[in-house]
């Protein structure tokens, strides 16, 4: 990055933490609200003094395979990767996703999801400025204000995840304008209680919009993800035996497509995740593991058996194993998912104690508890600690996670 754009609240995280940018340009209030008092005496450019005429730009050729952006994984089976998007990227999005959609310039597009999450740069932005569509854009999500914003705006477009689903749910559904719901998979008691059609469509950052859909009028079977979308070939395969699965067989998605176009170019300055998410012949391995059913039906079965998803984050285990071994004390840790009435799952900690660790309990939970909250973020954090003098164990000794997640929803609500 050569600079920065950010709101007076931010400043001086940029300065502290961007150190090699060329120019900060800061905009006159934080999203609306007055800048707290010595905020906005930073000396630095204004947002307002970047605007200009674009005809005394000089001009200069198209090229569609430069990067456009670098986006992060949400780091399921690792820390996060920089996924490089092009301009073709943005070009393939916006023609693609109208499709999927059903969307066009007469449609808007309620977005409320982080700008730093695929789903809200492209699913939303990129596929409405495709079709010349209107984006309302929310700081964040608000329940008791949704159906407002929505009718207010005319909101036919919104991507939905189960959090939404549950903070919406203790109220009634009043006549609204949204048409089209983008969920993961098809699930006909969503449509029904939410009374708008139901997208179901697969993807992730690196295959820049959705990779697979559904469509609205065919009769899709309940838990689907829909068939890939055009563009995009899929290959299910056995991680173990390289050979392609059978019907109802679970195995990792392979997708193909060209890079830079139905595919992201690379990850930024790594050529060692490069070379193992791709084949020689230009397959991604997703990491996601799926099954094909009846008709060609795609199904998702799970994602890297270490990862949680809290609130439609993806959440690598590992990553938050490895913070709390950074405190002293902890002789093993396994980390896993507790069913959370909001959210899903959340994280939480089983823990056997080593050699120094504190024999106060309470005050070790809190201390490991403490030492993520300043190295995670805030859904990586574990709600909960449990002390065990033993893991139960699965074949080669490994920790069987299954019965540590049936221990943890054993435990009292978090």
């Amino acid at each position: 990055a050569v600079a920065a754009i950010t709101q007076p609240k931010f400043v001086e995280q940029i300065r502290d933490n961007a150190k090699g940018v060329k120019w900060i340009a800061v905009t006159a209030d934080n999203a609306g609200e007055a800048p707290e008092p010595g905020t906005d005496s930073h000396g630095l450019e204004s947002f307002d003094a970047l605007f200009g005429r674009a005809q005394d730009l000089p001009a200069r050729p198209a090229e569609p395979m430069l990067p456009a952006g670098i986006m992060f994984t949400s780091g399921t089976t690792s820390l996060p990767k920089a996924v490089v998007h092009t301009h073709a990227n943005a070009l393939w999005a916006g023609r693609t996703g109208p499709l999927n959609l059903n969307m066009t310039g007469d449609d808007t597009y309620l977005a409320y999801l982080p700008f730093f999450h695929v789903n809200a740069q492209s699913w939303a932005f990129w596929s409405t400025l495709g079709c010349g569509g209107t984006v309302v854009l929310q700081p964040k999500f608000s329940s008791s204000r949704f159906w407002e914003v929505v009718n207010k705006h005319k909101v036919t477009h919104v991507s939905l995840i189960p959090f939404v689903f549950k903070a919406i749910a203790a109220q009634p559904v009043p006549e609204h304008t949204i048409k089209v719901g983008a969920l993961g998979i098809i699930w006909n008691e969503i449509k029904g209680w939410l009374n708008m059609d139901i997208l179901a469509c697969w993807g992730m950052t690196e295959t820049v919009i959705h990779a697979t859909r559904s469509d609205f009028n065919q009769v899709w079977p309940q838990g689907s993800i829909g068939k890939p979308t055009p563009g995009y070939r899929f290959a299910v395969v056995n991680p173990d035996t390289g050979k392609l699965c059978e019907k109802d067989e679970i195995g990792e998605l392979w997708v193909h497509g060209t890079r830079g176009v139905q595919l992201f170019l690379e990850y930024y300055n790594n050529p060692e995740a490069n070379a193992k998410a791709f084949t020689d012949n230009g397959w991604f391995k997703t990491g996601d593991m799926v099954k094909v059913g009846d008709e060609g039906h795609f199904y998702f079965c799970d994602r890297d058996k270490d990862a949680l998803k809290v609130g439609g984050e993806n959440v690598s285990a590992r990553q938050v194993e490895e913070t709390c071994m950074q405190v002293g004390g902890i002789g093993e840790i396994a980390v896993v998912a507790k069913a959370h009435d909001m959210l899903d799952m959340v994280p939480v900690a089983f823990v056997i104690k080593g050699m120094g660790a504190p024999e106060d309990n309470e005050a070790f939970a809190a201390q490991i508890i403490d030492h993520c909250k300043t190295n995670l973020a805030d859904f990586k954090v574990p709600r909960a600690v449990y002390f065990v003098d033993e893991f139960p164990r699965a074949t080669l000794d490994k920790v069987a996670k299954n019965k540590l997640r049936e221990m943890a929803d054993a435990m009292p609500a978090v």
